[in-house]
């Protein structure tokens, strides 16, 4: 077998195996890291550019195949591993040189082109090789094809294991690696060669390099996001007192004390006394929060009282408190001031609590140890549906991340706390009598989509819980700094580059509000001049009466310039509140609160529509000028329209469908380590299963084609059913323990993923029979589709739904039995 290039030997699949595995493990690791250095809607980009650039390295193997002759694959494929590891590392150290700046300039273009342009190279490559390995062995393409899903899988497992340890460089590093000894699998009993001895040698050099990088920093990053929304980079001058990485955060704590006392929304009439010291936490380089010194003394924490979003603690002190997102602990620090019985944090970053209990803890003042705290780490919500316990007062600071989840970012600002199913949950959690739920958010008086979009969702969960008059249950006030109010330097809220006026906090009674309770919030705001916004019987602004008025809500929010309907679990996007109708209005991008999102979803739109383009120009092109200059038979047109609109199908409803049910999981689960460990890593296990089990019972069978044609009518079936059937199963069992809800999310991962793994070998091996030189055209048909599909699932999600984005791929599958049906009649 081994001197058989056409039949696939043990290192092939070993070496395919570990460089899908390296593939995949690199194009998270970027998401991760471009988390950082740019905006979580150009993290995303990260995933398209890895598949563009593989389905390029496709048409390159169609299109130039005596680059590749089938006597040399082995020895060819050991170069390629080489190249493609050198190429990781080569690029990306460019790539940490250049500032990325998102503006339409020459320089903000250059950058930005020169970002992504660098990072597509690796993958080229790796394209060019999985490729080959796929199309050159049609015999085995159903093994072959589950080895290349099964490492992919395999990277989802290392990169939650070892991006802590590691850090995101050093994985970039070790993805290096794997490629490189995927590699030199390749050239496992062959000749020894010059290119064998340097794979080898570059394998074992970027492994020193691996483990050198968290202790030395080899590869560093130089240029951040800017912390204040301004396009420009900001420069990482001096090394971080605590830096942590893992699979879904990078958490950094500087060295310098913070300057006055840090507040979200300060009290013009506070005045200091004693100075607090604080260090800056930050998430993703962009999400912050505050780590207070604090020994025990009032005095040290006093100025939180004077902070908008410690209203509720004014109104309900001494109460048993939850503090949603617990951060560096400055809502646990409030809490304390008002004499709780008792304050519950629930933090969903493990790192996070250990930093401020253990590594911090001697600055902290361990609160993990205080009588009246504890700390849950849990995802909030999660925790909340599991619990028989009731609280007093729930509250959510300013909770949100602006960065790309560790599923690769398939997710971008799916938030399941400000869900209507979510808040519901939280008002049905508060003791009857005194409980109220205080969400904090920016506030704009010229732009308060945030807090009126609060308001929707206040009403939409008091209304679930059977509240007749909405506005009996609210109270809202912010800290609005306008020109006769600006508070001292050292107290913050200027609005210097479009910042937002101030913070509004959003309080939501349970129970109606009484009188007293009214008179005791315009009281407190009155004494710390807050602006009241909303009581039962004041409305500062008239659309917050509106949204919450039964006659009136629905069409305060159709006339409203932003999208303020309650966000659901199935459209959980609270953050992006631009209708597509004005994805590119320019009176919205300059306001500072919605801008983020409104550049979200332009380079959405944008991206989809510019990846068509390439995609495009990428396969149609190079195929027409190759058929063109070659004096052969040409491919017959239908056959090949039929082949290509099948691997088009397979190829978008493949990725409309994994990526419609992460979101829905990742949300189901309850934390995003899961919908990497979990969702993602079945997904592609299961696919990679589904393959294998169709080389071996199918396609090595008589009329192999007539039988697996019964696996796409099981995709469809399955797909259909998740997509119409799994909404109502998920919300049903919400609130079970997390082992039952981890079991039955890998078993609906592998009733999916089964039967769509089937798809690609089936196809391929049709083409085999019909179409056989062009298969790697094919190949890259199914990677482009997979690029727009992957935009055009958030597309469809934000602007639709999750379900309709399951029902949408359950619909390729369905164009692609039809396509198959027709196919095999002509076999």
């Amino acid at each position: 077998m081994m001197n058989n290039p056409t039949v696939p030997s043990r290192s092939l699949s070993i070496g395919l195996a570990l460089t899908t595995c390296a593939t995949l493990l690199l194009e998270i690791t970027y998401t991760r890291i471009f988390s950082v250095t740019m905006w979580y809607h150009f993290a995303f980009m990260a995933i398209s550019v890895a598949m563009f650039g593989m389905s390029f390295g496709a048409v390159i193997t169609y299109v130039r195949p005596k680059w590749f002759p089938q006597e040399r694959i082995h020895d060819i494929l050991g170069r390629l591993g080489f190249l493609f590891a050198l190429s990781v590392v080569v690029t990306f150290w460019v790539h940490l040189q250049i500032p990325f700046i998102p503006t339409l300039t020459f320089l903000g273009l250059t950058t930005v082109l020169s970002a992504f342009a660098l990072i597509t190279i690796p993958f080229v490559l790796s394209g060019i090789l999985v490729s080959l390995v796929l199309t050159r062995f049609p015999g085995q393409v159903g093994r072959l094809y589950a080895v290349d899903l099964i490492g992919a899988a395999i990277g989802c497992l290392l990169l939650w294991v070892l991006m802590r340890p590691l850090t995101g460089p050093g994985m970039v590093l070790f993805g290096a690696f794997l490629a490189a000894t995927g590699g030199a699998a390749f050239t496992w009993g062959r000749a020894r060669g010059p290119w064998r001895k340097l794979v080898w040698g570059l394998a074992g050099l970027l492994l020193i390099m691996t483990l050198l990088q968290p202790h030395f920093r080899l590869l560093r990053i130089k240029w951040v996001k800017n912390v204040y929304g301004s396009p420009m980079a900001e420069p990482l001058e001096e090394a971080p007192m605590v830096e942590v990485w893992n699979s879904h955060s990078v958490i950094t704590v500087f060295h310098d004390l913070l300057k006055g006392p840090f507040a979200w929304g300060m009290s013009t009439v506070y005045k200091p006394q004693v100075e607090p010291q604080q260090v800056f936490l930050t998430i993703d380089a962009a999400a912050g929060t505050v780590i207070t010194k604090y020994t025990g003394k009032e005095s040290e924490i006093r100025h939180l009282r004077y902070d908008v979003t410690a209203l509720a603690h004014h109104l309900r002190p001494e109460s048993d408190v939850l503090v949603i997102g617990t951060g560096g602990g400055r809502d646990i620090l409030m809490s304390l001031l008002a004499n709780p019985k008792r304050v519950t944090g629930v933090e969903i970053n493990r790192d996070i609590l250990k930093l401020i209990n253990d590594t911090l803890g001697s600055f902290t003042g361990h609160l993990d140890q205080h009588k009246k705290v504890r700390f849950i780490n849990d995802e909030a919500r999660s925790w909340i549906e599991r619990s028989d316990e009731r609280f007093d007062v729930i509250q959510a600071s300013l909770i949100d991340s602006w960065a790309a989840t560790s599923a690769g970012a398939f997710v971008l600002t799916e938030n399941s706390l400000y869900t209507e199913e979510g808040w519901t949950e939280f008002l049905n959690h508060l003791t009857e009598d005194r409980g109220v739920l205080t969400m904090s958010r920016w506030w704009m008086s010229d732009r308060p989509g945030e807090m009126i979009r609060c308001t929707s969702l206040a009403y939409a969960a008091l209304r679930n819980i059977g509240a007749e008059n909405p506005r009996d249950h609210v109270l809202i006030a912010t800290t609005d700094y306008d020109a006769d109010m600006v508070p001292p330097e050292d107290v913050g809220g200027t609005r210097e580059g479009g910042a937002p006026n101030g913070v509004g906090t959003i309080i939501v009674s349970r129970r109606p509000l009484t009188k007293a309770d009214i008179d005791t919030f315009e009281e407190i705001c009155k004494r710390y001049k807050f602006q009241v916004l909303l009581t039962p019987r004041h409305a500062g602004l008239a659309a917050f009466a509106d949204v919450l008025d039964p006659a009136t809500h629905t069409q305060a929010i159709a006339d409203f310039d932003l999208d303020i309907s309650p966000p659901t679990d199935d459209s959980p996007f609270f953050f992006n509140m631009l209708r597509f109708s004005d994805v590119f209005s320019l009176k919205l991008q300059d306001q500072w609160v919605t801008s983020f999102n409104v550049r979200a979803v332009a380079v959405l739109v944008l991206l989809f529509v510019l990846m068509t383009l390439l995609s495009a120009l990428g396969l149609f092109v190079p195929l027409w000028l190759h058929e063109r200059g070659q004096k052969r038979e040409p491919l017959p047109r239908g056959m090949l329209f039929r082949h290509a609109l099948y691997f088009s199908a397979i190829g978008l409803s493949f990725i409309l469908v994994e990526i419609g049910t992460i979101q829905r999981l990742t949300l189901f689960l309850g934390h995003p380590v899961y919908s990497l460990a979990v969702v993602l890593f079945s997904i592609l296990l299961a696919t990679g299963l589904g393959s294998w089990l169709t080389g071996r019972w199918f396609l090595e069978r008589e009329g192999a084609l007539k039988h697996g044609w019964w696996m796409i009518v099981l995709a469809f079936v399955v797909t259909l059913a998740a997509a119409l059937g799994l909404p109502a199963l998920l919300s049903a069992l919400h609130g079970s323990p997390l082992t039952p809800r981890i079991f039955l999310s890998i078993g609906l991962m592998f009733l999916l993923g089964v039967p769509m793994g089937a798809a690609f070998p089936i196809g391929l091996h049709c083409a085999g029979r019909q179409l056989k030189r062009a298969t790697p055209w094919l190949w890259a048909i199914n990677g482009a589709l997979s690029v727009t599909g992957s935009v055009l699932a958030m597309i469809i999600s934000i602007g639709f739904g999750i379900t309709a984005t399951c029902l949408v791929g359950a619909l390729g599958y369905f164009v692609a039995l039809a396509v198959l049906k027709r196919n095999i009649q002509d076999a």
